[in-house]
């Protein structure tokens, strides 16, 4: 079979998966997580397709093998939900390279003039990267790895092969520059904001669509940040400013699906704006907070939308009532825990 033809092999054998496991989104017991899954493999399907297209060989598609992955992993998530497992560990393929295979482990790496950034890497790769003193490049091939960069070379600010998920990253922030953050084609989706240190952030968003404030902040208290906030659907992308404490405090943003947000059923912690997935019954609920300012706990819609504030108030502890299972929002500058009680 010809390079081009394993590709096309690939994606007709997962069109067909996409047929053995229907899903009826109105099937008895059905949970918005549920549907989630399907909707994102039918997504990666399609993007897998459109990618491949004008593709030559498998090796010119990174982008398709990298949806097929991800509709791959969909599908297991779909499983596991529908017989009461717990979700499936998600392992990336190579990210210099998917030909190389799934990644066996993470490692800290920057591109000549660019941020340092973890990256999951194939065995290989990572071995040649501890290996290297010099900044590397990816080559694209069976099993090309990565190797010294020539002196002479035009260096590269970006890797060859395009990351999983779109990614934005900087250093502090004045709020004098906006950034895009392109938006994946599964819907709903998190915004996923850390930092390698500990700051406090002011995150501002150019439009409210969905939101209950434009302004969130973000804290580790402590500990470097790693929070998720809800991305609005019907656009290609969305605009942000950064206010940092910290001016040379490096950071990333991505964007990633529903699986990255903190599931729980009695209890959970944090520190400053979160998104969290109640998986407990509806009932009574405990909010305690240590921190600054104002705390506000919002029910969101299956769209990630703000539906209701359920609890809002300033340092102490708080009543109220879970609606039921679902997605959450907490917005807050310090720490807190929930409870069902």
């Amino acid at each position: 079979m010809s390079a081009r033809g394993e590709g096309e092999g690939e994606i007709t054998a997962f069109g067909k998966a996409l047929d053995v496991r229907s899903f009826g989104p109105a099937r008895p017991g059905a949970t918005d997580e549920m549907r989630a899954e399907p909707a994102r493999a039918l997504d990666a399907y399609e993007q897998a397709m459109r990618d491949f297209t004008d593709a030559q060989t498998r090796a010119d598609a990174p982008g398709a093998l990298r949806a097929l992955d991800e509709g791959r992993y969909a599908l297991a998530g779909l499983y596991a939900l529908l017989v009461g497992r717990p979700l499936p560990e998600h392992i990336p393929l190579c990210f210099f390279d998917g030909q190389h295979g799934h990644a066996t482990q993470q490692v800290s790496w920057a591109p000549p003039g660019g941020v340092a950034r973890t990256i999951a890497v194939c065995a290989t790769d990572a071995f040649r990267l501890a290996d290297s003193p010099s900044p590397v490049t990816a080559q694209r091939g069976r099993h090309s790895g990565v190797r010294a960069q020539p002196r002479d070379a035009k260096p590269h600010t970006t890797p060859l092969v395009r990351a999983p998920q779109p990614q934005v990253s900087g250093k502090g922030g004045s709020g004098e520059q906006t950034y895009q953050l392109t938006l994946p084609p599964y819907r709903p989706a998190v915004m996923v904001f850390s930092t390698r240190g500990r700051t406090r952030v002011h995150l501002r968003f150019d439009g409210r669509k969905g939101r209950s404030s434009r302004l969130y902040r973000l804290s580790g208290d402590g500990t470097p940040i790693t929070a998720r906030i809800p991305l609005p659907e019907g656009t290609k992308a969305t605009a942000f400013r950064v206010f940092a404490a910290a001016d040379q405090e490096a950071w990333t943003v991505t964007a990633a699906p529903l699986r990255e947000v903190p599931r729980f059923h009695d209890e959970i912690s944090g520190t400053g704006s979160d998104v969290i997935h109640y998986r407990g019954e509806p009932g009574p609920g405990v909010l305690h907070y240590a921190g600054p300012s104002l705390i506000q706990l919002e029910a969101l819609d299956e769209r990630l939308a703000h539906s209701v504030t359920l609890a809002e108030g300033r340092a102490g502890k708080h009543t109220f009532r879970w609606p039921g299972r679902g997605y959450y929002q907490v917005r807050s500058a310090g720490a807190w825990s929930l409870s069902a009680t």
